[in-house]
């Protein structure tokens, strides 16, 4: 049966399926053959729709994240714009998280997906992904709309112009029969559903779409969206009448073939596969060559290592030239090796290193930090809430009530409980994984449990469950208020129930990105990776915070006051933010053992901010102390 399978893999897909079996490189990874791997080959469930269609948003197995990184990495590679605004990179990125997040949950947190999408959020490029990505940016430059041919768009860029320039040019100067020589094109659909089926159907109507043409012949459909491969006599691309005239009738016999294509517009994108320009090696006198190469390190060792490469990039030079060039009249010229990025980067780090030393001393010394926010802390106690010592742990959310601590583990699906001396450490266990948590009384919690669209009310002095609620959508965020409680359900909605689930009134969230929420009096503050909002009770935004500094908010509370504390997991720091949103300090950084935070609460009573990481089982208590003149 394995064997049947393979043969359906073409020649290149087969030295790939070799090739990554061997590799570990992000270089080796192809998409498309993981994908196709993984649905041949059934080695997961099918996708909720079924392979090949787009998931809903509320659709999450795991065949449906990969059918979602199919197709992000399908609207990425294949864009007809290089530029992307802010917003759209960070729902790309944002996506991808949610994706990571689930794709842990599935593996029961041992591979921390999550948390590698996250460093390379904003993490320096090697210089091989550099060089590759400036290469790409130079090819993919100024791709633009050309002319439109309802409902089709043509679009190409500054690499197909120069070589149309280049080839009409030619055909002017030379009195020939170049004008039958033919030239490959590749055309790529942006719009794509469908994928495989449309493909074979195209090649296998090969002969009869190419039937009656004259001068474009249809080759091949490859997939990477949806490439069609064809030839173009040289001829039809001198003037740009012929060309889109060439092109309509070609793409209208294949629409007429094809009933997938129900977008009010496609967009396609012309590459050229090869140049039209016919190099000639330089003379004495014309203009020099400036050819750039990616030479590993090593080949400069030495002298004789160093001539021996650069006598077979002449070699291939003369190879490919038209004969005009010879050893005795090509002069080379070797330019010095800039390392001044290299050198920059190295400062930069060691800048980062200093400045991080001088901020953890401040942070040791208790020495006001910028904005004199009116806020400092100091360490009541430390605790680690691992019974055994190899346990490994995934704590998203913590809450103090009176002398009793509780954190959600959502590794092991249980409560941890244990005294605010760490004294009397022991668990509850559940029938879901509980990621956000609030204090109903003090002997009663209210946990949801995200991915299984339940929240659990549970008596932590009987370890039992008294009543489970179950949403409409997945629940996220979870806090109490005037017995009722808030929920962020899908993100996009905050449920106002009753403790018996009864949805009592809906609040539009401020973004669409919303997972944690804290509601205290008549606010409700609210939180996504990088933003900050404090909200009346219908939703409206009274103020919004947001610093490109901090990219990963994760939890929230506040303080009788209205001051908002928040745990930034990437950079292990808790941020607090004035009750106005004007003013802000990092209140606690890594120096204070902070390892990846997740869990944050303040206990209004005692002011006494409770602190915990996710994986190392620490937990910390800090007792808040306010100064008198506010924002002074």
């Amino acid at each position: 049966m394995c064997l049947s399978y393979l043969n359906d893999f073409t020649s290149d897909q087969k030295t790939s399926l070799n090739d990554l079996k061997s590799s570990n490189s992000y270089e080796s990874m192809d998409i498309t053959l993981i994908y196709k791997l993984l649905r041949q080959f059934s080695l997961i469930s099918s996708p909720t729709k079924g392979w090949g269609s787009n998931p809903d948003k509320i659709d999450i197995k795991l065949a449906d994240d990969v059918e979602r990184i199919r197709r992000y990495r399908n609207q990425i590679a294949h864009r007809c714009d290089t530029n992307i605004e802010k917003d759209e990179f960070d729902e790309f990125f944002n996506n991808f998280r949610h994706i990571g997040l689930r794709m842990d949950l599935n593996f029961f947190h041992k591979r921390n997906y999550e948390q590698l999408i996250v460093r390379h959020k904003t993490c320096s490029m090697d210089m091989q992904m550099q060089t590759k990505y400036k290469n790409a940016l130079k090819q993919l430059e100024n791709i633009r709309l050309q002319f439109e041919e309802r409902p089709l768009k043509f679009f190409w860029g500054e690499s197909f112009d120069n070589s149309l320039r280049d080839l009409r040019t030619f055909l002017k100067n030379e009195k020939s029969e170049e004008g039958r020589r033919k030239v490959r094109v590749q055309i790529i659909f942006q719009n794509e559903e469908n994928v495989e089926a449309t493909i074979d159907i195209l090649n296998s109507l090969k002969d009869e779409i190419n039937k009656d043409l004259s001068g474009i012949e249809f080759i091949v459909a490859t997939k990477g969206s949806i490439v069609l491969h064809v030839e173009i006599l040289v001829i039809l691309l001198e003037t740009d009448q012929l060309l889109q005239s060439t092109l309509a009738l070609f793409f209208r016999k294949i629409l007429e073939r094809i009933t997938t294509f129900d977008a009010e517009s496609i967009d396609l994108v012309l590459i050229p596969v090869q140049d039209f320009k016919q190099w000639n090696a330089p003379t004495t006198t014309g203009e020099p060559v400036y050819l750039e190469f990616d030479i590993e390190a090593e080949l400069f060792k030495t002298n004789d290592n160093m001539e021996e490469q650069f006598r077979k990039i002449s070699d291939a030079i003369i190879k490919h030239s038209d004969g005009s060039g010879t050893n005795n009249n090509i002069t080379a010229t070797l330019l010095p090796i800039c390392l001044e990025e290299e050198a920059s980067y190295a400062q930069s780090l060691i800048s980062e290193e200093n400045t991080r030393t001088t901020e953890e001393s401040f942070t040791q010394a208790q020495t006001p930090v910028k904005y004199n926010l009116p806020v400092s802390v100091t360490l009541c106690k430390k605790l680690n809430i691992k019974k055994l010592t190899n346990e490994d742990l995934f704590i998203t959310t913590c809450i103090k009530t009176g002398n009793t601590l509780v954190f959600t583990d959502c590794d092991n699906n249980r409560l941890i409980i244990c005294n605010s001396d760490g004294t009397d450490i022991h668990h509850i266990p559940l029938s879901y994984k509980p990621c956000y948590i609030t204090e109903i009384d003090s002997n009663t919690v209210a946990v949801s449990c995200l991915y299984d669209r339940t929240i659990q009310i549970i008596n932590i002095s009987t370890r039992s469950v008294t009543c489970t609620i179950n949403p409409s959508g997945y629940c996220y965020g979870i806090s109490l208020n005037n017995n009722n409680l808030y929920v962020v359900v899908d993100h996009s909605i905050i449920h106002v129930m009753d403790l018996t689930g009864k949805v009592i009134r809906t609040i539009p969230t401020p973004t669409y990105d919303i997972y944690d929420i804290t509601v205290d009096r008549d606010r409700l503050v609210c939180i996504d990776y990088t933003s900050i909002y404090c909200c009346s009770l219908d939703g409206k935004v009274i103020w919004q915070f947001e610093k490109d500094e901090f990219q990963d908010l994760t939890r929230v509370t506040t303080d009788n006051e209205g001051n908002v504390y928040i745990t930034d997991w990437r950079k292990s720091t808790v941020l607090v933010v004035s009750d106005d949103g004007q003013h802000h300090k990092e209140l606690l950084t890594k120096s204070d053992g902070l390892d990846w935070p997740r869990g944050i609460y303040f206990d209004k009573k005692e002011t006494i901010l409770l602190v915990c990481n996710e994986r190392n089982g620490k937990a910390f208590l800090f007792e808040v102390k306010k100064n008198k003149n506010k924002h002074e």
